[in-house]
């Protein structure tokens, strides 16, 4: 449970920083440090491809060079 919470708050954290930081990178590393997490080994996504609200098809290499925030959200 806790650790849900925080990687909830480092998902927030870091959609915050990213709008209204004039340095994503180092404030990136800073919640990193907070929240003690760090990636186990980085790599690429794989390619996929998902439809917009509008219907439309977006890529992620369409994206490239840019932050992408995943939020995936189902009720079952």
């Amino acid at each position: 449970m806790i650790g849900s919470i925080r990687r909830l708050s480092l998902a927030l954290g870091l959609a915050g920083s990213l709008l209204a930081a004039s340095s994503p990178a180092a404030d990136l590393e800073a919640l990193m440090k907070e929240f003690r997490v760090a990636p186990s080994e980085l790599k690429p996504a794989p390619e996929f491809s998902l439809k917009t609200l509008d219907g439309k098809v977006t890529v992620l290499a369409d994206h490239r060079g840019r932050p992408v925030l995943l939020y995936f959200w189902a009720t079952w």
